[in-house]
């Protein structure tokens, strides 16, 4: 093949001179201008430090493709490379994100040169937005890199990690409205496959003078240690850096001087470079320059958090979808008799103080059920409806046995309750105190719940000031109830034998596991909850799952069997460190990501394979029946003998076996209890969604649980999603594993 020296124009062999503009033709890969009969180069585009990227056009289809040629004297003489370059390929092409151009295809020219198809992006690169205009504002910089953070974020959830982020490899589109949807991130994974000595890939950055790689790599990729997303975090920081600074942070004369400022030179401060911005936005940046990655900013999500906080740090409201904020209200509750437990649509939020007063801030706009519980008296349930207006709750408990007088207290207003407070002022937060002391909680949801969780709605007030659970340090006990026996279905009630009386040896509760055949299915669905939105294609590999979620019997088998502390002996829930009888076949409850790791690795050596929690994407495709599809895992429609569900927060006979597996023969994907997962939280891709950065990390849960809802907008299917502190122990929360094939 030969190319114009002028306009970059390709052809066959034989042609000495261009006609287009009469210059001659120079001789650059071998071969014919078309790669396996059916993708025509038409021009060269580029080069960088990878390879050759052409136009091309597809000679069936006449679609316009980009194509990137990845020459072996660029990447080192390497032999593994068409090897290493399939596996990368495939990877990337897994991504399907509005911010990751697309790949569609790979091929291999001569059995020696790789190549890559991919979706050809017209526009301009950041490196050449940024040369234009030198320095960006701190609201434009942070709309950029929310559009690069969603598409790195995508990858990064996968477990990709780029390695090589840098301005060359952003394209800004366009044909786009806005920048959400015209950046393109490029080269996934690519860097990868460079051969091993560190300079030579920097060879190309080098000749031509181009910003390359240097500049923007992490300290710890300098020390030829294994890069992981917090690296890709850095090269973001520097990027960043460089839009607000109109440079990057780090430049030297040569390769090792910039390798050295970047292990052990603290950045320059923007007053250093003239540059006046906020202290919290240069904060923010230096966050994601720190050299020990241990202590970098955690995750794309948090750098964005970080960011827009920074930006803009006066709290907002909550919002509907639509922009309009819905006010908040304060709630004064004074229970008879004192020291009562409060619960708010079934989340205990604290006690009442001895004068039995308890004041609630920032109660969303809605009817929420109150409950107060105290023993030896009968619940006192009622409904208060928040308008922005402060409200008051009198809750005159019953003795459960019979009419005592139960001393009053006072009724004079609390002294921190004004009745002349400005409405308006509580619609400036999104966050919910519990007025019992130094604890926090969220506002949960945009809806009345009840439940412990809420959907996620995204792109509203932020991801994780949605998820508030009862529990000590954020607001109080554990919800009230415990699931018991069910009625109706098949119970799992192990033999006595299956725990063990006083003096025997307990017999080993074995895993009972359903192979799951790998597959790409729908994850997600255009009609759902905005969490839920958008779907999308995922790919899982095959694995075995429980049949059922793990037992109270086999957890205590583990407490048991590695003398594991934890609280799972609830008060309602384990008796004297033991399920209580009859319910031993049920799903254990109170049990976090911790304890559930603990578990996995006393089962893996007991059973010498490797158990974990599913991932959301295995959770839902087996939910789902793979790729059939289904909202249910036993069809399109709920059935109420298919799932335990709707059960009132005061019912104690909630869990067991229904009769309504999967397509493969698991059991109760959908109530008894939310199942935990693996997967950190997370915007699906091409979500127009916003994630706010959590006091601490949250994963996904799924399934909902016997005190759900299996119709409304938050009714529990395949594909209804919540997210929850990692840390969180809760009647709701249970789990089961997964293996490998």
């Amino acid at each position: 093949m030969k190319e114009c020296q002028l306009c970059k124009n390709c052809y066959s062999d034989d042609v000495a001179t261009c006609p287009k503009d009469g210059m001659p033709t120079m001789h650059t890969i071998t071969g014919e201008p078309v790669l396996e009969g059916k993708y025509h180069l038409e021009c060269r585009l580029g080069q960088g430090g990878m390879g050759v990227v052409y136009k091309a056009r597809h000679a069936f289809l006449k679609t316009q493709l980009a194509i990137k040629i990845i020459l072996p004297d660029l990447v080192g003489n390497d032999p593994q490379l068409v090897t290493r370059f399939r596996q990368e390929a495939l990877a990337a092409a897994a991504i399907r994100h509005q911010n990751v151009v697309g790949v569609t295809d790979y091929g291999v020219i001569q059995g020696s040169i790789p190549f890559l198809v991919m979706e050809y992006v017209d526009g301009e690169s950041l490196h050449d937005l940024l040369a234009r205009e030198k320095v960006l504002s701190p609201e434009r910089a942070t709309e950029l890199m929310s559009a690069i953070c969603a598409g790195v974020g995508a990858a990064h959830h996968q477990g990709i990690v780029h390695r090589d982020l840098k301005p060359l490899n952003i394209m800004i589109c366009s044909d786009k409205p806005n920048l959400s949807q015209a950046v393109k991130i490029l080269d996934f994974g690519l860097a990868k496959i460079k051969s091993g000595e560190l300079l030579g890939s920097f060879i190309q950055a080098q000749t031509t003078g181009l910003m390359g790689s240097p500049y923007y790599m992490a300290p710890e990729q300098w020390a030829d240690d294994e890069p992981d997303s917090r690296s890709d975090i850095y090269s973001l920081g520097v990027m960043l850096f460089q839009m607000l600074a109109g440079d990057v942070p780090f430049k030297g004369s040569s390769i090792p001087a910039i390798m050295k400022k970047h292990i052990s030179d603290p950045p320059p401060t923007f007053a250093e470079l003239g540059i006046s911005l906020p202290i919290e936005v240069e904060q923010a940046v230096r966050h994601t320059l720190v050299k020990e990655k241990e202590q970098r900013t955690a995750s794309v999500e948090h750098l964005i958090a970080e960011l827009r906080a920074a930006i803009d740090p006066t709290p907002v409201g909550i919002h509907t979808t639509s922009g309009r904020s819905m006010p908040v209200s304060a709630v004064n509750i004074r229970t008879n008799p004192p020291k009562s437990t409060v619960y708010v649509d079934n989340v205990p939020v604290g006690q009442s103080r001895d004068d039995g007063w308890i004041t609630l801030n920032g109660i969303q706009s809605g009817n929420h059920r109150v409950t107060v519980r105290h023993a030896g008296f009968e619940d006192w349930v009622g409904e208060v409806k928040c308008d922005g207006n402060p409200q008051q709750v009198l809750a005159d408990l019953l003795s459960a046995n019979s009419s005592v007088a139960i001393p009053r207290p006072s009724l004079n207003t609390p002294h921190n309750f004004s009745t002349t407070q400005d409405p308006g002022e509580m619609m400036k937060t999104s966050v919910q105190h519990w007025n019992t002391g130094p604890q926090d909680i969220a506002v949960k949801s945009m809806h009345p719940k009840k439940r412990f969780v809420s959907p996620l709605v995204l792109g509203v007030i932020g991801l994780f000031a949605l998820f508030a659970l009862g529990g000590v340090g954020i607001g109080g006990a554990y919800m009230a109830g415990f699931i018991g026996s069910r009625g109706g279905g098949t119970d799992v009630t192990p033999t006595p034998t299956a725990t063990g009386t006083q003096g025997s040896t307990p017999i080993p509760i074995k895993a009972d596991m359903i192979p799951i055949p790998g597959g790409t299915f729908t994850m997600g669905r255009s009609d759902g909850n905005e969490n839920e939105r958008p779907e999308h294609e995922e790919t899982v590999k095959g694995f075995l799952m429980d049949k059922t979620e793990v037992s109270n019997a086999e957890y205590h088998q583990f407490v048991q069997g590695m003398g594991y502390k934890a609280d799972v002996p609830h008060v309602n829930h384990w008796v004297n460190g033991k399920p209580i009888a009859g319910q031993e076949g049920t799903p254990v409850r109170f049990v976090n990501i911790d304890d559930i790791n603990a578990f996995a690795k006393w089962r893996s050596q007991r059973d010498g394979v490797t158990y974990r929690l599913p991932t959301e994407q295995e959770w839902e495709y087996a939910s789902r029946s793979g790729a059939k599809g289904f909202l249910y895992p036993w069809g399109e429609k709920f059935e109420s003998k298919c799932a335990f569900i709707d059960q009132p927060s005061n019912e104690t006979s909630a869990g067991g076996t229904k009769s309504c597996p999967n397509i493969w023969g698991v059991y109760d994907l959908i109530g008894n209890v939310y199942e935990w997962t693996s997967t950190d939280a997370w915007l699906y891709p091409g979500s127009s969604g916003q994630i706010q950065a959590p006091p601490e990390p949250h994963k996904m849960v799924r399934g909902g649980s016997a005190y759900s809802k299996s119709s409304g907008p938050n009714a529990s299917t395949s594909t209804f999603r919540v997210a929850t502190a990692a840390s969180k122990r809760s009647v709701e929360l249970g789990f089961r594993l997964v293996r490998p094939e």
